[in-house]
């Protein structure tokens, strides 16, 4: 067979494959993927995969979407009130619940937890609702000093964020000119990035941003 005939044929099949790949993938991709290995199951048809879950399933042999910008949407109606929680429930900042759970369920409103955008961030209670702090991003070592949010007892600290590699330290001091001798830190690693912030320093003013 010559050259040309064996792209053509390529060619044709490629283009078969891409017309029975979906546009999207559907919400409940992760959940059938976790219950019942959708993505390489025998008991549903190739096309029946394409369609359904054409990028989540990355062994299907579907071309990657052109425009990867589409923004990410909550597949139910009380992520906003699941992450405001400040309680041991608290959705998007929930060690318990997987980056899988949070992508299926509130991929909009978990959508820095899910992947963050900044290296270091705090999130703060005013009442009994939480919210997360405008994030930054590290300075270098010993770090620069920046607001953490907190307001007296208004106001104060309930989780931290740091990336893995990072460290955040918490100040009482609003500006220290020199950042040392924290009330506490937490070091992000592979495994762990949110954590709570006990009471006893819940009011700290600043903290830095660093990493390795």
């Amino acid at each position: 067979m010559s050259s040309s005939l064996i792209i053509a044929a390529f060619a044709s099949m490629v283009y078969m494959v891409a017309a029975q790949c979906g546009k999207s993938n559907h919400p409940n991709c992760a959940s059938w993927n976790n219950t019942v290995q959708f993505c390489t199951s025998t008991a549903r048809t190739l096309e029946m995969r394409q369609q359904y879950c054409p990028f989540y399933c990355t062994n299907l042999n579907c071309p990657k979407p052109t425009n990867p910008t589409t923004p990410p949407t909550d597949a139910n109606a009380n992520c906003a009130a699941w992450a405001a929680k400040a309680d041991a429930t608290s959705f998007c900042v929930n060690p318990a619940y997987t980056v899988a759970m949070k992508t299926l369920y509130c991929a909009s409103t978990c959508a820095f937890e899910i992947k963050p955008t900044a290296d270091c961030a705090f999130y703060t209670v005013t009442g009994t609702a939480m919210k997360r702090g405008t994030p930054s991003n590290r300075t270098a070592t010993p770090g620069t000093a920046v607001p953490s949010g907190a307001v007296g007892t208004t106001t104060t600290l309930s989780r931290a964020f740091a990336a893995s590699g990072c460290t955040v330290r918490l100040f009482a001091a609003a500006a220290p000119p020199t950042p040392i001798n924290p009330t506490t830190a937490f070091a992000g690693s592979a495994t762990t990035q949110f954590f709570t912030v006990a009471a006893a320093q819940n009011g700290a003013l600043s903290y830095t941003c660093t990493c390795a």
